[in-house]
């Protein structure tokens, strides 16, 4: 039993992917060697450093005669449930290996920082050492972070695509002489980036364009529902976008945008429904959660349409009692589709 653990932090697992190191990996030697490989196979990469900053930690405490012992514990490159579930599990191996009475957490960033809460509720922790690596302010550093983010897929998402999409959307418009509009796109993107962001949506549209990719990769007919899906779409969007240019007033504009579009933006979803039930079957997995998924799109685009259309024109006759019949409408087909939950 150790008093005190300096463990160093690889949510992302780095250490695997680029050295095949499993982690936990205790003990100076072992951590020792795998700081050296791992820097040896990416002299850029920060992790390194923090296990180069945990080990100098260790070396401290050992001249002063404390009990410690040094540990490397990684996650996985899917950030997020799955590698803060593995660190779980090497936490738990350490708790029952070491059992110690403190712990010492060195990360390289905020990124690995969101699995304290893990670490706290296992560990008393004495002290959050995050290493900073030191930068000259030259072109040659900037060029190597530029390279970084054009070479690493995990940053060129977060940064490159984003910025890739505003360019697009900007000059489109402009090329349409409507740069005020290309203004109001980029907003427009920019809110959607940030609640999808905000709400780990990103995961959810990476696994479905995952099943996209599967689905024209292996040939099935899932493949012409994910593009009838996308056209769809876009039918829906034109749609609405030409019927909104109609009303002056905001609040009819959207109104009638969702009005005129929801029915084709539900269509779509019904074909990803579609798509993503045919390659369930392929893959020998149940179905029924994807047919209750279509009948719940249904049961949101009928209320979405009946607020609307209540909204452009409330004054028509018995308005009130369509939207309540649309809404009874809309439960029962939900109802409908939760019997196919289980199947």
């Amino acid at each position: 039993m150790s008093k005190k653990v300096i463990l160093a932090i690889d949510r992302d697992d780095d250490l695997g992917q680029k050295t095949g190191i499993v982690s936990p990996v205790i003990g100076r030697e072992n951590v020792f060697q795998a700081a050296v490989r791992l820097i040896l196979a990416d002299p850029e990469d920060s992790d390194a450093n923090a296990i180069f900053s945990a080990i100098k930690i260790y070396d401290e405490l050992i001249e002063k005669g404390e009990d410690c012992e040094i540990v490397i514990i990684a996650g996985d490159k899917s950030v997020g449930k799955i590698s803060d579930s593995k660190i779980a599990e090497n936490l738990d191996t350490i708790q029952m290996k070491l059992n110690p009475e403190s712990v010492i957490v060195v990360t390289d960033g905020s990124e690995d920082e969101f699995v304290m809460p893990l670490i706290y509720s296992r560990f008393k922790v004495d002290i959050l050492h995050r290493v900073v690596i030191k930068q000259s302010k030259t072109l040659e550093s900037t060029y190597f972070l530029l390279k970084r983010m054009f070479n690493e897929p995990k940053v060129a998402r977060v940064t490159l695509a984003p910025l890739g999409i505003i360019f697009l959307v900007y000059s489109v418009f402009l090329l349409l002489q409507h740069p005020e509009w290309g203004v109001g796109g980029i907003i427009l993107f920019l809110g959607l980036y940030f609640v999808i962001k905000a709400y780990g949506l990103d995961k959810l549209i990476s696994e479905f364009m995952n099943s996209v990719r599967r689905s024209i990769s292996e040939g099935r007919l899932s493949f012409i529902f994910y593009l009838g899906a996308g056209i769809l779409l876009l039918i829906g969007i034109s749609t609405g976008f030409n019927a909104s240019l109609l009303h002056i007033l905001p609040h009819l504009a959207i109104a009638t945008f969702i009005f005129y579009s929801i029915g084709w933006i539900t269509l779509s979803a019904i074909s990803i429904a579609l798509a993503r039930a045919i390659d369930a079957f392929s893959e020998g997995r149940k179905v029924g959660k994807h047919f209750t998924s279509a009948f719940i799109a249904i049961s949101i685009g009928l209320v979405i349409w009946g607020a609307s259309g209540y909204i452009i024109s409330p004054e028509v006759r018995d308005s009130v009692y369509r939207f309540a019949a649309v809404i009874f409408a809309a439960l029962f087909i939900s109802a409908i589709g939760l019997l196919f939950t289980r199947k």
